[in-house]
């Protein structure tokens, strides 16, 4: 069944959060190009009040920013809770931040202990993403007699074991050895 009017949108606030209901549902239909279901729950998401809009989860007061300056917000562009409250999203109690600005608000003042720092470098070389390079340390004495022997580079990168970029980073490292590739 295709609905092709609007009928009025009910809340049922999850997480006593503050905000005003009629302009929620206008937000609502600003940002849907098409109806919505009639009843929607405003839940937590994260540490933020949100409501989903078909397969989309939005959270409430980036919704109403968005609605109140008819435009999307870049994902740089943070709201920012005058009062503190994640909970609070009035009219005014909102504003629009740039990231740097935001995350200086909020981290002004605060010092990390000696131990926090040392738990987030560890996290940090725990973490997934980007693997670091690992250091090979092979003997140049031993990369020069290899090349004199006339073995190439991914010869040698074969024989270590290693990418041809590391045996090449190393003749690189030591200019004395570019003389010997002939």
């Amino acid at each position: 069944m295709i609905v092709k009017h609007q009928k009025e949108i009910q809340f049922i606030n999850d997480c006593g959060c503050l905000v005003d209901l009629t302009e929620l549902a206008k937000a609502i239909q600003w940002y849907s190009d098409k109806p919505v279901a009639r009843v929607k729950h405003i839940y937590m998401y994260g540490n933020y009040p949100a409501v989903s809009i078909y397969k989309e989860k939005i959270h409430v007061h980036r919704l109403l920013v968005m609605y109140w300056e008819n435009r999307l917000l870049n994902p740089s562009e943070y709201v920012h809770h005058h009062d503190g409250n994640k909970l609070n999203a009035l009219k005014d109690n909102l504003s629009i931040m740039e990231q740097r600005n935001h995350q200086s608000l909020h981290n002004s003042g605060k010092f990390l202990t000696l131990s926090h720092r040392q738990k987030l470098s560890e996290a940090n070389h725990k973490r997934k993403g980007i693997p670091h390079k690992k250091r090979y340390q092979i003997p140049q004495a031993q990369i020069y007699s290899l090349l004199a022997t006339g073995m190439s580079i991914n010869g040698i990168a074969k024989h270590y074991g290693v990418d041809w970029s590391t045996i090449k980073s190393r003749i690189q490292d030591s200019p004395d050895l570019l003389g010997v590739t002939e």
